[in-house]
């Protein structure tokens, strides 16, 4: 377990736009992997990272851009928390249970609501629907306005469905229930492990990233130069580190300047 003296414990990050500018493909800049190896060696600090991708998507991806650590947890989809043992991810069996089941019973029973999107999708917006095993629709828009605006309509729908939210990332869209998000992931593995909030660092850049940049799932918050405003004002308003630098150089320059500096001067 890690050092119940150290400042940080647990660090949550998001993956792509946060970590790597995945349109460029190129590496994650190392500086981050170098101060995930400092905490862990000095605090065993635990790593988990909170993602919109399934585990496949992921994994890929660790290997093209050359990881040369991975995280110690994953929490995958928005709302499966898995544990990585020998680079292959062991569910939190109790937990994903729970959540396929709320979740198959909040899909069905909204039906109205997908007749809803997909007649606005189809008639009002040339964007492409989908759907997979997380999300009966699925939308990827062609463009951020085209996004923006199915992101209004889909909101004031939502009205008159309180349990069931959207979830977007850019151009993509998909829907969960209200109580499963990368912020209620990251409170019950905080729980599972015996941390704090208080011992927490969270860094995202956009709109699924809100529910876990909050203080009251991370008392350190960082977002990276190139977040969405949503993302800048709700990490500035708590205090958090809104940095210059973009994705992962983004990240280091935040924890540097919350709580990594005076630790890294002490090495």
């Amino acid at each position: 377990m890690p050092h119940a003296d150290s400042p940080l414990r647990l660090l949550s990050t998001d993956l792509d736009g946060t970590l790597l500018d995945f349109a460029r493909g190129v590496p994650v800049d190392p500086a981050f992997f170098e101060r995930v190896a400092y905490y862990r060696e000095r605090h065993n600090l635990l790593w988990v990272i909170n993602t919109g991708r399934w585990w496949d998507s992921l994994a890929l991806e660790m290997v093209e851009r050359a990881f040369p650590i991975h995280p110690d947890w994953l929490i995958l989809t928005e709302r499966e928390i898995y544990k990585l043992h020998q680079d292959r991810p062991v569910g939190d069996y109790s937990w994903n249970r729970q959540c396929s089941a709320t979740h198959q019973e909040l899909f069905a029973s909204v039906a109205p609501f997908w007749d809803e999107v997909r007649d606005f999708v189809g008639s009002q917006t040339g964007a492409e629907i989908r759907s997979d095993s997380w999300s009966p629709v699925m939308i990827v828009a062609r463009h951020l306005r085209e996004a923006d605006r199915i992101h209004q309509f889909v909101e004031e729908r939502l009205t008159a469905w309180p349990k069931l939210a959207v979830v977007r990332n850019s151009v993509y869209f998909r829907f969960a229930h209200a109580d499963y998000s990368k912020g209620s992931c990251l409170l019950y593995l905080q729980n599972l492990l015996g941390v704090t909030p208080r011992q927490t660092l969270a860094a995202g850049d956009h709109y699924n990233d809100l529910p876990m940049l909050d203080r009251a799932c991370a008392h350190h918050l960082v977002c990276p130069g190139n977040s969405i405003p949503e993302v800048k004002t709700k990490v500035a308003e708590q205090g958090g580190y809104v940095a210059q630098a973009d994705y992962a150089g983004g990240v280091v320059e935040g924890w540097d300047a919350l709580l990594g500096a005076a630790e890294l001067a002490k090495g």
